[in-house]
């Protein structure tokens, strides 16, 4: 069985190439960068008609966007550790990280192509970001994982919109069980080894 992570590490396919190094996965990376003209090529629009990164291509299913792809393949590789197998942590899982697509990614994101966008909105923005912040505090404040009692792909995924370069543009000493917790999902061995192969 053959795994292909196409996208660069600099772009959300970091978080799918993390997933990959908590799965112990073994895969062929193609470090394609989000302007790379070969995404507007007919061979990379059949795997993914958007021409965007990342897209997986598992043994012949193809699958796009960074959340589906680490739900997908946390579900098929660690039901029952990485991703929860009673349904309603599932449910949690699923819940914390579309919460994070919709109510932290966009406030925090640091797309070239969003910079303008970030300029014109400034408090706005930082404010629906803490908003955001303030709600996972909460949540984190006295848990150290967010769905029961060990790391699942709920802290993956969300740790993966916070990143350590969106991170250090906020102020987290306000939200010190965010921070406390993104510590430690930063420091477990695959997210640190990622980072030192592709950082």
């Amino acid at each position: 069985m053959t795994l292909t992570i196409y996208g660069s590490p600099r772009s959300r396919t970091m978080r799918v190439l993390w997933a990959a190094a908590e799965l112990g996965l073994d895969h062929d990376h193609m470090p394609l960068a989000a302007d790379d003209p070969a995404l507007k090529t007919p061979e990379f629009l059949r795997l993914n008609p958007a021409g965007a990164i990342p897209v997986i291509d598992d043994d012949g299913f193809v699958l796009a966007e960074s959340m589906a792809i680490i739900l997908y393949l946390t579900r098929k590789h660690a039901t029952g550790t990485l991703y929860p197998a009673e349904p309603r942590a599932e449910a949690e899982a699923w819940r914390w990280s579309l919460w994070a697509q919709g109510h932290i990614e966009p406030w925090v994101q640091r797309d070239r192509a969003m910079a303008p966008l970030h300029a014109t909105l400034g408090a706005f923005a930082r404010a629906r970001a803490e908003a955001g912040l303030s709600v996972l505090d909460r949540a984190l404040t006295g848990a150290e994982w967010l769905v029961g009692e060990r790391f699942t792909v709920a802290d993956l995924n969300v740790a993966g919109v916070l990143s350590p370069s969106r991170a250090a543009t906020l102020d987290l000493a306000r939200f010190p069980s965010v921070r406390d917790w993104l510590a430690r999902c930063y420091a477990r061995p695959a997210a640190v080894a990622t980072r030192r192969r592709f950082g």
